[in-house]
């Protein structure tokens, strides 16, 4: 025990000498992650699935009941919050339709609503890009074939029942059927939205979009910060490890004391950049609702179990491959691979379902569903983090040994 505590604090010097490289590769690393996850907020801020929809309307302004319909739509019914509706002339129309800046242009005939009122139901032109398929457009789309069907079928409706009163109840006012019922249609139809609710499950894990992508990035970059161990574990000779174990300091004693260093330095590094992201993180306003009543502290045992499986795997990566550029390329190679993967930059359901399942069975998938179940406050299954990292250390333990005997 003594040999493995002398041996121990020999490293921690090694480790304390290379601590500002570390240091200075762990702040690029935190820029980067910084920068990816600008990008994508604001990519998810320009995403068109989370912008109103343009309609252009060309049509007679001036009348009362055209101005109505829309403003209705705009105001006080559930569509406002999908589509918004500009009047404009045809030819104004239709150059912001060829510029993109407008989805759709609805041409309303200027006799449309007098054609109504004599039971007839002029056409409604409706045109979109050629070759278009965004979620705007399609939006716009269903919608005007929607409204157009609610016309046709009121239209019929109503001067059928007008007919029917005619006919069979002469002592019913035909006209004020049809009142009753075409305002029991715009009940109907302004009502709609109570048929259905909406609710937003997340990306993947009922995650927001904001607590995916933390975690995604937060793997990415404890995946990274192996490389930045690159002169502390290359500097190792095979002749000191021969020789240690000649004097009867075995393979085990040997990467539990390197081990145990190399952690303290990924963890010490861990924190640093989780201190200063999560300084920048409340500074710059992002709204992550799974943190929003957490404390800085209640992320640190997480942190440390994360810290603990991917050092174990890093120090796996350099027992194979023990060269500085060897080893560098392994640990980039391993992360970047197992980020990708495992549904650190796009949500795991992204990838086939054989590609799934490879990715939650390795070390990243594991942290990602560890770290999803803490952002959502349950406990997660630590257990799987601390199997990969036993196993690890038992492989570096045996390629070790492998080598003093060779």
């Amino acid at each position: 025990m003594r040999r493995f505590f002398v041996y121990f604090v020999l490293q921690c010097k090694r480790a304390a000498r290379i601590l500002p490289h570390t240091l200075l590769i762990t702040a690029l690393l935190c820029a980067a992650a910084a920068l990816a996850g600008t990008l994508i907020s604001t990519g998810r801020a320009n995403d068109e699935a989370n912008q109103i929809a343009v309609v252009a309307v060309v049509g007679d302004e001036t009348n009362p009941y055209v101005r109505i319909g829309v403003d209705a739509l705009e105001t006080f019914d559930s569509s406002r919050e999908e589509i918004k509706f500009r009047f404009m002339d045809e030819q104004t129309a239709l150059r912001e339709l060829r510029a993109g800046r407008v989805s759709a242009m609805m041409y309303l005939p200027d006799d449309f609503v007098e054609a109504l009122c004599r039971g007839e139901v002029h056409p409604i032109r409706f045109l979109t890009p050629e070759g278009t398929a965004g979620l705007d457009t399609l939006l716009s789309a269903e919608l005007a074939d929607a409204v157009a069907k609610l016309m046709t079928e009121t239209q019929n409706a109503q001067y059928g029942a007008q007919m029917y009163a005619m006919d069979y109840l002469p002592e019913v006012d035909p006209y004020e059927v049809d009142n009753e019922l075409v305002d029991r249609y715009f009940a109907m139809v302004l009502s709609r939205h109570r048929l259905f609710s909406v609710q937003t499950v997340g990306l993947a894990d009922a995650l927001s979009f904001a607590g995916y992508y933390f975690c995604g990035l937060v793997v990415a970059f404890l995946l990274l910060t192996g490389m930045s161990a690159v002169p502390l574990m290359s500097a190792r000779t095979a002749e000191l490890e021969r020789t240690l174990r000649a004097r009867g300091f075995g393979a085990p004693g040997q990467v539990a004391g390197e081990f145990a260093a190399y952690y303290l330095l990924m963890l010490l590094l861990s924190l640093a950049a989780g201190a200063a992201g999560w300084f920048l993180l409340r500074r710059s306003g992002l709204a992550i609702p799974e943190l929003a009543d957490s404390a800085p502290a209640a992320l640190v045992p997480a942190l440390a179990a994360l810290v603990l499986c991917f050092a174990a795997m890093q120090f796996f990566l350099y027992e194979l491959a023990p060269g500085a550029l060897s080893g560098a390329l392994a640990q980039f190679l391993c992360a970047a691979v197992q980020a990708y993967v495992c549904g650190c930059f796009y949500p795991y359901s992204f990838f086939p379902e054989t590609l799934q399942r490879l990715g939650a069975a390795l070390p990243a998938g594991a942290a990602m569903r560890y770290l999803s179940a803490r952002l959502r406050g349950t406990s997660g299954q630590v257990s799987a983090l601390l199997a990969w990292a036993l196993a690890f250390l038992l492989l570096s333990a045996a390629v070790r040994a492998w080598r003093c005997r060779r």
